[in-house]
């Protein structure tokens, strides 16, 4: 074997290498650290589905409520049950989880954002379509970054609209999301901060879980009144865990 063909395939074997390099969740809690590994996830034969866990894709949230429920794993901060899911206006206390990306009831549609359309399963959303276990790059856990509640308005863009005034047939209508919240002396129809529930500018209750949440510039999005998840609709207790 020449020199040069010796390098070639030293070339070779390092590049087989690094393509077949383990990946592994890195960030806190999903490491060994806490002792979770691969394995726990991950079966390398025989998988039901096509990103080698134990479940089926369409079952993949199944996997995550495994351990995030109670007594699911040792010291779970985060557990959920499907009790939990949110029947908008009715009850529940959290963003659903394997159900339909597509709703006339709720003027929802499947993401655009590649990274959030590439986890869809069999046309539902379910925990891996927002949350990426093996990256907290964004906090919680999220694909892509939920700046101006970009991530949240990429499924729900029906209601960014704020035209709230002039009713028209078949017309979708929400509160203004994006503008910004009037303040300063010129303009007194608006509490900038909002008040809280005892009527003095947040947060003078004490409870953080129940502040409007403003963009940095004032602005009202999505998440100024709605929260994703352990979110009860009463501002007078403290939301958890």
């Amino acid at each position: 074997m020449t020199r040069r063909t010796a390098l070639r395939a030293a070339a070779c074997l390092f590049l087989v290498a690094v393509s077949w390099s383990p990946s592994w969740a890195v960030d806190s809690p999903h490491d060994t650290l806490s002792n979770i590994n691969c394995d726990n996830c991950h079966i390398p034969h025989h998988a039901l589905g096509d990103i080698i866990t134990a479940p089926s894709d369409s079952l993949i949230s199944t996997l995550c409520i495994s351990c995030h429920t109670w007594g699911g794993w040792p010291g779970m901060t985060k557990p959920f049950a499907d009790a939990m899911k949110a029947d908008p206006g009715t009850a529940g206390i959290s963003h659903g989880w394997d159900v339909d990306t597509a709703s006339t009831e709720y003027q929802t549609h499947g993401p655009t954002t590649p990274a959030l359309a590439d986890h869809i399963r069999n046309g539902r959303v379910t925990c891996t379509t927002c949350h990426d276990p093996h990256d907290n790059t964004n906090p919680h856990f999220l694909r892509v970054p939920n700046n101006n509640d970009a991530l949240c308005l990429d499924c729900h863009s029906d209601r960014n609209v704020n035209d709230v005034r002039t009713y028209v047939p078949g017309k979708v209508y929400s509160h203004p999301v994006g503008v910004v919240l009037p303040s300063g002396p010129t303009d007194t129809t608006f509490h900038n901060p909002p008040l809280d529930t005892d009527g003095n500018p947040q947060p003078s209750d004490g409870n953080v879980t129940n502040d409007f949440v403003l963009g940095g510039g004032d602005e009202v999005y999505c998440t100024t009144c709605h929260g994703v998840h352990f979110t009860d609709s009463d501002p007078g207790t403290v939301d958890g865990p």
